[in-house]
């Protein structure tokens, strides 16, 4: 397979291996091959013995070891698929930045040097860790709660101290580095941290997988690597828009986990406060962490009061003058375009100061990855969050809150408090119980009668530039499939497919390969968050 990121290489090419490379070139191995009169890079996907006619000798093989084997490889053919994207594409994600070097002979269970620290713990996770660390596999599982705390990161030992290894994938580079720090801490040098991008250290990060016995710990970029003897991945807060990539192939986390779970027997683990419908309704055995996913949540109701009163209710306000007088600091949820508004009014209607040293500080979803513990937090306005169009938007309200709610550390006096004109409604009454899954159950069954995912599969197609003529028609010709469409977009226009996809996805493979090489800006959206 040439590393050409183009759908007229998709079936590959075959090549005759010279003598002296026999013993190097193996599914995986990455190899120099001549191509239409010069020589590209590539990857070797398939072996045979025997192809009628004449064909070129690979010209030579580059790195030191293969970069995926065949049961990932499966995986990525199935993402290639999924996502109507080139395989060569999918290849190249799968493959570090340079070419590696050889890593110790992976049958060797711990580097020279390397000590895995005994340590005991208590938590659902630790009954899944032991059956990996024997060589067990268990169905995906989904632990509701909040994993910020990271008491889990200890049931990991078990795994690598047994030669397997684990991978833990979190949204963002700063939730990485700061769950790496504690593993080290905790387990030793066998962790591996993944969260830049610096090509080198990608390299390393990537050749240090190769070797048993290791906690992988990065951002989605690692769902598709290849791990020597991985038992576990751990994927934390699966539903967040992070876990998803915005340009094609869109590949979701959730989906391409689920897949390496299904086809290399690896034990998923998906972890966090606020599970996805999508992971609910494969079916995932569900386990809980405490009595509640969140802590504890103080109702403000605005339903009294005027028109005019201000973003702060007097409540809310007594409650940030009190954290600040006592050194402790509040973090206030805003949406993107209240922020300057309700710094304003803070400065305002606290005009004296907090009179301590505590601070406030006023932020988006966006600042949530990043955010210290706080004494306080606040919700100013879920109401206004409910008001998006999106079919999800309700689940994805729940989990910003929930997100918030985990901000709160321990603590005397320590809460989070939400305003709203709606104290009795659904959203709110679960915030209060602290436990998610009755309400996203009723969500599941309102996006059933809805007709939407994960009831049914939609793909969004998106056409940018010059649109050719006759797209609609080829779309339209697809069976099982309910083409919506077309909605101007910026400079384009968008489709939307809905039904039964798996045979549209690869009907549409030629189609986007023909667009694309009129010079139309082709994105597929396997899996639109919003509609």
């Amino acid at each position: 397979m040439p590393n050409i990121p183009s759908f007229s290489v998709d079936d590959g090419f075959w090549y005759s291996i010279p003598e002296h490379l026999t013993d190097l070139v193996v599914i995986g191995s990455i190899v120099r091959v001549p191509l239409s009169g010069r020589r590209v890079r590539g990857w070797v996907c398939e072996l045979g013995q025997e192809r009628e006619g004449p064909l070129k000798d690979i010209a030579g093989v580059s790195g030191a070891q293969p970069v995926f084997t065949p049961t990932l490889l499966k995986t990525l053919q199935w993402a290639a698929i999924h996502y109507v994207a080139p395989l060569s594409v999918l290849l190249a994600k799968a493959t570090p930045p340079n070419l590696p070097k050889q890593t110790p002979n992976p049958k060797q269970k711990s580097s020279p040097g390397t000590e895995v620290a005994e340590v005991s713990c208590d938590h659902p996770l630790s009954e899944i860790v032991t059956s990996v660390a024997r060589g067990a596999r268990r169905p995906s599982q989904v632990i509701v709660g909040p994993w910020q705390k990271l008491e889990w990161i200890t049931c990991l030992s078990d795994v690598v101290s047994a030669g397997r290894s684990a991978v833990v994938i979190a949204a963002t580079a700063a939730e990485v580095n700061r769950i790496a720090d504690t593993a080290v801490a905790q387990i030793g040098d066998v962790v591996v941290s993944v969260s830049g991008d610096d090509d080198a250290s990608l390299t390393r990060s990537w050749e240090r997988c190769q070797q048993p016995g290791r906690l992988i710990i990065g951002t989605p970029r690692v769902s598709t690597w290849q791990v020597a003897e991985l038992g576990l991945i751990i994927v934390l807060e699966e539903a967040r828009r992070a876990m998803k990539d915005r340009h094609t192939p869109t590949l979701h986390v959730r989906d391409v986990i689920r897949s390496r779970s299904l086809l290399e027997g690896i034990t998923s683990v998906f972890f966090g406060p606020t599970p996805s419908v999508e992971v609910l309704a494969s079916g995932a055995q569900t386990l809980s962490v405490g009595m509640r996913a969140w802590p504890l949540v103080e109702v403000i109701d605005r339903s009294e009061e005027a028109p005019g009163a201000g973003q702060f209710s007097e409540a809310v306000l007594a409650a940030l003058r009190s954290t600040g007088e006592r050194g402790e600091d509040s973090f206030v949820l805003a949406s993107y375009g209240t922020v300057e508004r309700i710094t304003g009014e803070i400065d305002t209607r606290l005009s004296n100061g907090p009179g301590g040293v505590g601070t406030i500080a006023v932020g988006t979803e966006r600042d949530l990855s990043g955010l210290s513990p706080v004494a306080l937090a606040v919700a100013t306005n879920p109401d206004g969050m409910l008001l998006g169009r999106s079919y999800r938007t309700s689940e994805e309200t729940l989990r910003v809150l929930a997100r918030l709610g985990n901000a709160v550390s321990p603590g005397p006096g320590h809460r989070m408090m939400v305003q709203t004109a709606h104290p009795h409604s659904d959203l709110i009454q679960t915030l209060r119980r602290g436990d998610p899954l009755p309400y996203l159950e009723r969500v599941l069954v309102e996006r059933a009668k809805a007709g939407v995912p994960p009831s049914t599969s939609m793909l969004a197609l998106e056409l940018r530039g010059d649109v050719p003529e006759g797209v609609a028609d080829a779309l339209i010709q697809m069976d099982t499939t309910t083409v919506l469409g077309p909605l101007e977009i910026e400079n384009g226009v968008r489709w939307l497919l809905d039904g039964d996809l798996r045979q549209a996805r690869r009907e549409l493979r030629p189609l986007v390969s023909r667009w694309r090489e009129a010079g139309t800006t082709v994105r597929v959206d396997a899996d639109p968050i919003d509609l």
